[in-house]
């Protein structure tokens, strides 16, 4: 896991397992930005979502299929960060995407 901002960090894939750890260490948003059928034997979202929100924190599904466009991606996962007293966590195959969705919208903010 890298802090990349004040209230976000990123990192590669995770479990359902890490879901609690990161509860404990006070996340209230899990960001995921890889797509389910990249790798259908990691846990869906869907199911990483019932399990962060039984954990008392909102998940967010904006997958980023590499190679194409991710403005909108980007634009949502600036938008969950902005929120008052959001703590975030973004994840991908290896924390490079979410990495990347973070940076472009701090250079349209001209914050690069």
């Amino acid at each position: 896991m890298i802090q990349i901002a004040p209230n976000l960090s990123v990192g590669p894939q995770i479990t359902e397992d890490d879901l609690s750890d990161l509860a404990q260490a006070g996340f209230t948003d899990i960001v995921c930005n890889r797509p389910d059928e990249e790798h259908p034997e990691d846990t869906p979202s869907t199911q990483m979502a019932v399990t962060a929100e039984g954990l008392g924190m909102a998940f967010h599904y904006h997958p980023i299929t590499p190679g194409e466009p991710f403005a909108e991606e980007a634009e949502k996962l600036a938008r969950v960060v902005a929120r008052p007293g959001a703590k975030v966590f973004a994840y991908c195959r290896s924390g490079a995407r979410a990495t990347n969705a973070w940076l472009l919208t701090q250079a349209d903010a001209g914050q690069t």
